[in-house]
């Protein structure tokens, strides 16, 4: 009888980490959550994931949820040593451009830190040889701040475009990350992502980082802060009132 793999999915009630969490149950893994719930401490009760949780106690065969928290240092180690995983996907995040700028240390604190502290962890399981495995990142792209703002745009009937065809499939990965405004939260996360890349070319860990933007689907907790898709369809359907703060 062949043993199931492990992965372990942090943010595991929130919108990536459930659906990896739902992706991998489905494949015959055994998939070990960290989500202390977080979201609710920064948005208030609409931020709630417990509902998601409970989402996937029930339809999920080999889940096991843990209540910790990614900036316990102790915590991430104890998680790896005992799952010994083939596969990490980090997904737990500060998620917020404006809850970041309020609460800066708490958001560097998860966001880079709490990175830091898994990527550690996972390296001293490595090395004493309990496992090895894969470090996925959920980055985002606001790592490259308000860069891609200088490519060369057209205006359309609808909407504004990229004028050069090369653009068109997105923006190029050696787009440069600095010497431009980020926001506090874009900051954080580049701290995590760089950091991500480092583990791997310093100490030879297998890591990948994904800097994804504007996710969304039915299991997001959208509030006003963050998630503005899921958001903004739930203003519409209440025939509520939508709020766009910025410039």
């Amino acid at each position: 009888m062949s043993v199931a793999k492990t992965v372990v999915v942090t943010g595991s009630s929130g919108l990536i980490g459930s659906e990896a969490v739902a992706y991998f149950d489905a494949r015959g893994w055994r998939v070990v959550g960290v989500d202390n719930n977080m979201r609710a401490d920064f948005f208030g009760p609409k931020g709630d994931t417990t509902w998601n949780l409970k989402r996937l106690k029930a339809t999920c065969r080999d889940f096991h949820p843990v209540a910790e928290d990614v900036r316990d240092r102790a915590a991430m180690a104890r998680v790896i040593r005992d799952a010994r995983p083939e596969l990490v996907i980090h997904a737990a995040a500060q998620p917020s451009h404006d809850l970041a700028a309020t609460r800066p240390l708490d958001d560097f604190d998860v966001n880079a830190v709490g990175t830091l502290n898994l990527l550690e962890a996972t390296r001293q399981a490595r090395d004493a040889a309990m496992c090895d495995p894969v470090f996925i990142l959920l980055s985002t792209n606001k790592v490259y701040g308000d860069v891609p703002n200088e490519l060369p745009r057209m205006e359309t009937p609808t909407r504004w475009d990229y004028s050069r065809p090369e653009d068109w499939n997105g923006v190029r990965e050696d787009m440069r990350i600095d010497r431009c405004m980020h926001s506090i939260f874009g900051a954080s996360k580049i701290a995590a992502d760089l950091m991500t890349q480092e583990y791997g070319r310093y100490f030879g860990l297998k890591t990948g980082v994904f800097r994804g933007g504007c996710l969304t689907g039915r299991n997001h907790a959208g509030v006003q802060l963050h998630g503005f898709l899921n958001y903004l369809f739930k203003v519409a359907v209440e025939r509520g009132r939508y709020t766009i703060f910025g410039y």
